[in-house]
């Protein structure tokens, strides 16, 4: 993995035209001048401030998340982390870390890397007779809401995933309680609690993400949430969210495997009010 073609070095934003923009045209005369260059953290950042104003909660909460990801990453041998940054993060690392908008810090962003991952789909009598466990897609469902405004809210992030995870309970036949591994989107750190909430992963309800990151989030314990390390912790990537819940279910996930029973999965992308996931199991239905 060469990240941005230099070992070592990953960049934000120099394949965007707008960044050196000398004009702000058409619409984004409503965004551009005032700081609103990149929607999906700055958009994202609002919304989580509506949720800590809401439910009680600070920044501060998502250190556990982010320490347990960079660990997680750190297991997975072809992470950027792995190859080029291995060590671990400290609370204070976190809580410390540059600010890119408040409160939001860098660890919270998932960094750019080049990759690719290939996956083979076909159909389940085919698959049975390969040489890797096959892992069998039981339903895929999206959402790709407008919005009210250029700026989302809490109440529209969280009824987007609150409908997405009916769609996967409906189409898969299984309900969230039967989903062993859990892989969402975590792009920016201040958004995933929307994806644990509104699917309720693990009974965890509205306002209730930052006290189970404080919980046992390991791989090794009783709830590995995003045990693939996610794109905070490997890299932007996003197909690790589904390559490691396939390892996961074929037992081949290494030293992130988890000690919990792994014969389901849920995993997804990108952000609350416009992603697609994915159901998958050991077993055809």
């Amino acid at each position: 993995m060469v990240p941005d073609g230099q070992p070592g070095k990953g960049r934000y934003g120099h394949n965007n035209p707008q960044n050196n923009n000398e004009e702000a045209p058409g619409a984004s005369a409503f965004t551009l001048p005032w700081g609103y260059q990149n929607g999906a953290m700055f958009n994202n950042l609002v919304v989580f401030q509506q949720y800590c104003q809401k439910y009680g909660k600070s920044h501060d909460g998502l250190a556990p998340l982010c320490l347990n990801l960079r660990r997680n990453g750190l297991l997975t041998p072809w992470s950027y982390y792995s190859l080029f940054e291995p060590y671990q993060l400290s609370r204070e690392d976190y809580l410390n870390g540059r600010v890119i908008e408040e409160p939001m810090v860098i660890h919270d962003c998932d960094r750019p890397i080049n990759t690719c991952a290939a996956f083979i789909f076909t159909t389940a009598e085919r698959a049975k007779d390969l040489r890797q466990k096959p892992v069998y897609v039981l339903n895929h469902a999206q959402n790709n809401g407008a919005g009210r405004s250029t700026m989302a809210t809490l109440d529209e992030h969280q009824n987007a995933v609150a409908s997405l995870a009916r769609k996967m309970e409906e189409g898969s036949g299984l309900g969230i309680e039967e989903v062993d591994i859990f892989n969402p989107y975590d792009g920016y750190l201040t958004f995933t609690q929307q994806f644990l909430e509104g699917f309720q992963w693990h009974g965890v309800k509205w306002g209730e993400a930052h006290d189970f990151y404080a919980d046992d989030i390991r791989v090794e314990g009783p709830h590995p949430f995003l045990s693939s390390g996610g794109n905070n912790g490997t890299g932007r990537n996003r197909s690790v969210l589904f390559s490691d819940s396939i390892e996961q279910l074929r037992g081949t996930a290494g030293a992130r495997q988890v000690t919990v029973k792994a014969e389901t999965a849920l995993a997804g992308c990108n952000t609350p009010d416009s992603c697609g996931f994915l159901m998958m199991s050991k077993y055809p239905s």
